[in-house]
């Protein structure tokens, strides 16, 4: 049996959470709201000790504490990226009204924890998620109540700081993972940060990273059965051919299936190799830094652990919803437009669109 699209209560849940946090950011970015914010990070970043806001800011984003699980806990972690039109969901900077997967995968969260307490997490449900979430460092007026652009406070920051804060919290993570995405673009977050250090974790590994939404329905059969397994679109991309390691779904099937299954295996492996080149100079680096005195950034690379069992159902859906049941009056009335559209595609939401950082 086929996967189900996004189940409705997810979606009616999802929805809320999104219409919540769309209240939250207009009311943090007038110039009451942004200033209060402000007020708040003054003071924190005073009883912290620290010179500037700036630094208090991005020291939360490399605070481990802040998005490491309770003692005792072992939740599956959730990652997102993207998102797809919605009728119903708020107004995104395009004026597209758009649901972001991160409240999709924050319902699945909730629901899980109803179920099993503990048992599944968000980067922004995390504290200090949560006190970036607070921030609302993405709003205009926010930004420039703190300094503005002169000051550094720039919309690129604002996105280095999630980067930040979303590396930390995949080395934090254990065991499986799950994915609201169909793809990694290779302007998000997911793709630069977050997919490379759960790949590098041992605590997690390539293995133990699932994608919650199946690879996308236009694909051709042969693409979603091979590009579609989790640890080749934990890896590859499919959005740019001008950048390293692009696969093209739509041309596969025509291509000879050793050859391109070979093509795959190999692509496969110059990521992983990169990922670990990679994942040593940062641990150099680190190491450098320590022994000046400078603080180092906690490595990616640990011992190898036991890989714990998840503690939530990992889900297996299609991208999009049901769409909502038209009546239809009579048949000689009715128009072909009348019926219900397709599940909407997914799209890039505002946390990928208008930078290189996301």
């Amino acid at each position: 049996m086929s996967p189900q699209p996004i189940p409705r209560y997810i979606e009616r849940l999802a929805l809320k959470l999104a219409m919540e946090e769309a209240e939250r950011a207009e009311a943090a970015n007038t110039l009451e709201g942004a200033q209060e914010i402000v007020d708040r990070l003054d003071a924190e970043s005073e009883a912290a000790g620290f010179a500037s806001v700036k630094e208090y800011i991005e020291s939360v984003t490399t605070d481990r504490k802040g998005v490491s699980p309770p003692e005792g806990k072992n939740p599956t972690s959730a990652f997102w990226s993207h998102g797809t039109p919605h009728p119903e969901a708020p107004r995104n900077w395009t004026g597209e009204n758009f649901l972001d997967n991160r409240y999709v995968a924050e319902a699945w969260a909730l629901v899980q924890n109803n179920r099993s307490p503990g048992s599944a997490r968000t980067l922004e449900t995390t504290e200090g998620g949560q006190r970036l979430n607070e921030m609302h460092l993405f709003e205009d007026a926010v930004r420039q109540a703190l300094g503005g652009d002169d000051q550094g406070f720039t919309y690129a920051w604002a996105r280095e700081c999630w980067g930040s804060i979303s590396q930390t919290y995949a080395e934090a993570s254990e065991g499986p993972v799950v994915v609201f995405s169909e793809t990694a673009h290779t302007r998000s977050i997911l793709y630069n940060r977050e997919l490379p250090t759960l790949h590098a974790n041992q605590g997690v590994g390539l293995d133990n990273i699932h994608f919650a939404y199946t690879a996308p329905r236009e694909w051709p059969q042969e693409a979603r059965n091979e590009i579609g397994a989790d640890a080749v679109r934990a890896q590859v991309q499919v959005d740019d051919p001008t950048l390293p390691h692009y696969v093209d779904p739509v041309a596969y099937p025509a291509q000879d299936p050793v050859a391109r299954r070979t093509a795959i295996d190999a692509e496969c492996a110059a990521v992983a190799a990169e990922r670990t080149e990679r994942t040593e100079e940062t641990q150099e680096a680190a190491t450098a830094k320590g022994e000046e005195g400078l603080e180092a950034r906690t490595p990616v690379l640990e011992a190898p652990k036991q890989i714990a069992e998840p503690t939530a159902a990992l889900p297996v859906w299609q991208m999009g919803f049901k769409p909502t049941p038209v009546k239809i009056e009579s048949v000689a009335a009715a128009s072909p437009h009348d019926s219900a559209p397709p599940p909407p595609q997914p799209v890039l939401g505002k946390q990928v669109t208008d930078t290189g950082l996301g």
